[in-house]
């Protein structure tokens, strides 16, 4: 019987091999399990510094320590511990509640997370969510080391039960504009005072992920972190899918380091519905951001004044960024 080639058949075939719905997906958090699991990322805490994540917290019933250093290597903390009634809270040198926010932590829900500390002025800021939740200005440097653990204090002690990505550790202490700008996105590469960056963005979800036990570090500066007793098998424990800033979420290129420097005037700030912009250079266009990260207003202008219309926003804290000739700068405005 003589050979005959069923182009139809061969087709489908091709169609269903490339173009069918894959069932794994990379992995863009990792959870926790509160029992042993920790990253090791070395010796690298500034002395004034920013940490931030985002965190999801399965349980209050734990120490839930974020990105923190151990009693003989560190002595800082950042974490949600029980033992202060499940309250976001920060502290160096044993004063481990230096910060705190006033009400327990939200659990099964995501959070950005944030703490600040400038050494020049002994300042220890606290942020949940963007917002500033607690300021203490008597706080000594840590004086125990700089080592830095994700999820533990000590090497598999005080842990953390839950979900955490998009770790980023600064040599300077953030401005409030500074976090919210970037919080909701993916930092595009290697940023002036970024010490250190964790994406998350490995494995494949919830699946065998035995021979992936480096954390890469995308600050450019090679500070991989080393996972410690994870299964990595499985829906935790494990590389996960559930983070809350989508994969490839970039942000835009603005210089972080010069978010506030602004030569702009603007007022009232509060403002109820009308928002005055002054400019020494011609404003190109204004975009009005809310603090998801979201544009929620474009204008063009061309001139250099504008009057901003926001009646038609919600009562909230927004991103105001003005594009000229110069670049790009970043105010931040209250709407009444």
């Amino acid at each position: 019987m003589p050979f005959k080639l069923n182009l139809k058949k061969i087709w489908f075939a091709f169609f269903l091999m490339i173009f069918q719905p894959g069932f794994s997906q990379q992995g863009s958090a990792l959870d926790f399990d509160g029992v042993d699991d920790y990253v090791s990322c070395g010796n690298i805490l500034p002395v004034s510094y920013t940490k931030e994540a985002w965190i999801y917290v399965k349980s209050l019933n734990s120490l839930n320590n974020i990105i923190s250093g151990g009693d003989s290597d560190g002595l800082h903390a950042f974490w949600v511990p029980v033992s202060n009634s499940g309250k976001l809270s920060a502290g160096h040198n044993g004063d481990w509640f230096a910060v705190e926010d006033s009400v327990p932590f939200s659990i099964n829900i995501w959070h950005h997370v944030a703490v600040t500390y400038d050494a020049a002025t002994t300042t220890l800021k606290l942020y949940k969510d963007g917002v500033l939740v607690d300021t203490n200005n008597d706080v000594d440097p840590v004086d125990g080391g700089n080592m830095v653990r994700l999820g533990a204090f000590n090497d598999a002690d005080n842990l953390f039960k839950g979900t955490i990505d998009e770790v980023r550790v600064w040599n300077r202490a953030l401005s409030v504009t500074e976090i919210v700008s970037h919080m909701n996105c993916e930092l595009p590469g290697p940023a002036t005072g970024l010490i250190a960056y964790y994406k998350f963005n490995q494995g494949t979800a919830n699946a065998n992920n035995a021979s992936i036990t480096t954390l890469q570090d995308s600050s450019g500066n090679n500070y991989n972190g080393t996972l410690n007793d994870f299964t990595l098998n499985g829906n935790s424990s494990n590389w996960v899918d559930n983070s809350i800033v989508n994969t490839g979420t970039i942000c835009s290129n603005l210089n972080v380091s010069s978010v506030e420097k602004t030569n702009f005037k603007f007022y009232p700030n509060p403002a109820t519905n009308n928002l005055f912009l002054r400019s020494e250079q011609p404003i190109l266009n204004v975009e009005v951001i809310n603090f998801l990260g979201q544009t929620v207003m474009k204008q063009e202008i061309r001139n250099v004044e504008a009057e901003i219309n926001l009646s038609s926003l919600a009562p909230a804290s927004y991103l105001i960024r003005i594009k000229t000739d110069h670049g790009l700068e970043t105010i931040k405005v209250i709407k009444k």
